[in-house]
């Protein structure tokens, strides 16, 4: 029986709620996985080559959050395949820079979209941030001479070409599609390269690009409201728990974790656009992500 058969018979038994642009995604049920097996292979493969995952902490009402978009997005141009971006608008945090604009509260225009997540307000938390945005978490690492794993996006780039220069020791295999029920089916596939003490979690996220909708940003001195702007890597879903899921299991070289998730998509979502992200991490005093994979889904 292949792959896809076995998520489609898996995918007529899923019953998740789909949520609505209004109110904000409220990710009720964080984890759907139908597989969770681990075991060692013998034959190690080559460890892959490190990735960076750029958590990029934004809001609607931030005329200063494109430039970190700009930053994220040339980051990326200058490493294919090897960095990674979300951008997080946290709920019901920092609203007078994460709120959408609505004329029923005296704006001049109203936002499409809400992008604001239950998740990002966990993930927000976690990281820990100041009242100040743009801010973005470099692989979630507290790096010398900081205080905080959130720093601005101008101190991005120098970070994010150090950890690029390491070897991941957990190779993450992601392979992704949409069922006939319109459910995304994740397979996931974790091999550790070298062994590892320190508890790891895996997240896997949902994003979505080319989202087109208000955006206030500056054009010299002033504030505008950009009708045009292009909204890319914004999350909308945790499939994990938000924290992610522990790897219940001794981090021996040679171990493999293998998840099948299976994931209603929200009507709303363009499928065209949408991509998984998936990262190895730490949670409690070392939150730092060891390895990062994106892909689409078929």
């Amino acid at each position: 029986m292949n792959f896809k058969f076995i998520f489609s018979i898996l995918a007529v038994s899923l019953v998740v709620t789909a949520c609505k642009e209004t109110p904000p995604y409220i990710n009720l049920t964080p984890s759907n996985v139908n597989t969770d097996t681990t075991y060692i292979v013998q034959q190690i493969p080559a460890a892959q080559a490190s990735t960076v995952l750029i958590e990029d902490f934004t809001g609607v009402r931030c005329p200063n959050c494109p430039d970190a978009q700009v930053e994220a997005k040339n980051l990326m141009a200058n490493n294919p395949g090897r960095v990674h971006v979300i951008t997080i608008h946290p709920l019901n945090l920092l609203n007078s820079l994460t709120k959408p604009l609505s004329i029923d509260i005296g704006d001049e225009i109203s936002s499409k979209y809400d992008f604001r997540t239950l998740a990002g307000k966990e993930i927000f938390s976690l990281i820990g941030i100041t009242n100040a945005l743009p801010k973005g978490a470099v692989n979630r690492r507290l790096f010398s001479g900081e205080t905080e794993r959130a720093i601005d996006y101008q101190k991005w780039a120098a970070n994010v070409n150090a950890e690029l220069t390491k070897n991941s020791p957990v190779n993450i295999d992601l392979n992704c599609f949409f069922t006939a029920q319109d459910s995304i089916a994740i397979d996931l596939n974790l091999t550790y390269t070298e062994a590892l003490t320190d508890s790891n979690y895996i997240t896997v996220a949902i994003i979505e690009n080319e989202l087109k909708d208000v955006q206030e940003r500056k054009t010299g001195a002033t504030v505008i409201n950009d009708t045009a702007y292009v909204h890319e890597h914004v999350l909308r879903a945790v499939v994990t728990d938000f924290y992610g899921d522990l790897l219940k299991a001794p981090l021996v070289r040679g171990r493999v974790f293998k998840k099948i998730l299976l994931y209603k998509r929200d009507p709303n979502w363009n499928k065209n656009h949408l991509k998984i992200i998936a990262f190895v991490h730490g949670n409690t005093t070392i939150k730092n992500v060891i390895h990062s994979k994106e892909a689409d889904i078929q």
